[in-house]
């Protein structure tokens, strides 16, 4: 919530699942919201239809790297970019922020919440055990990504940052291009 409602302007919302972020968004937003998962849309447009939202969303049927979302997004049309629990799933998270770094704006925000690969080496070793079959049932999600590090070696900088473990451990940040 106190990562969204700051928001204003254009927002491309990367893998909005079932939607369970719209309500947050402010009225001066543009959402597009793109989801590749047909199943996970049709639970977006439900509770489009359920929940009164302020801003106005775009649900779009397609995923990163998809021409479908391209052809819709604007390079540097974009204030702000949203992925909550997304990037662990991308089969190629570097060609996801590639295009991000392309659609942002140059004062644009990366918003991120994501559960990433243990700090200790037991963790780091059970999680790397475990990704094979959790990538099975678990739609593509990978458990040993280290998300926070992959941004910042691709261009990124945190404006503000935290780790925290719930379970899992995750990472939550505001990023931007590095100038």
């Amino acid at each position: 919530k106190q990562l969204l409602e700051p928001l204003s302007g254009n927002i491309l919302e990367v893998g909005s699942g079932t939607g369970i972020n719209f309500k947050l968004y402010p009225k001066d937003c543009s959402v597009i919201a793109s989801e590749p998962s047909e199943h996970m849309l049709k639970y977006a447009e439900e509770r489009l239809k359920m929940d009164p939202v302020e801003a106005e969303i775009e649900l779009v049927l397609a995923g990163v790297g998809s021409d479908e979302l391209e052809k819709r997004v604007p390079e540097g049309g974009f204030d702000a970019i949203v992925c909550t629990l997304v990037l662990c799933t991308i089969p190629e998270p570097e060609k996801a922020v590639t295009s991000f770094k392309k659609w942002l704006k140059p004062d644009g925000k990366l918003i991120i919440l994501e559960h990433v690969h243990a700090k200790t080496s037991r963790r780091k070793l059970v999680h790397n055990v475990l990704n094979p079959a959790w990538k099975h049932f678990a739609e593509g999600c990978h458990l040993n990504r280290d998300t926070a590090q992959m941004l910042r070696d691709s261009g990124f900088t945190a404006e503000w940052e935290k780790d925290f473990v719930k379970v899992m451990p995750f990472h939550v940040s505001v990023m931007k291009l590095k100038p």
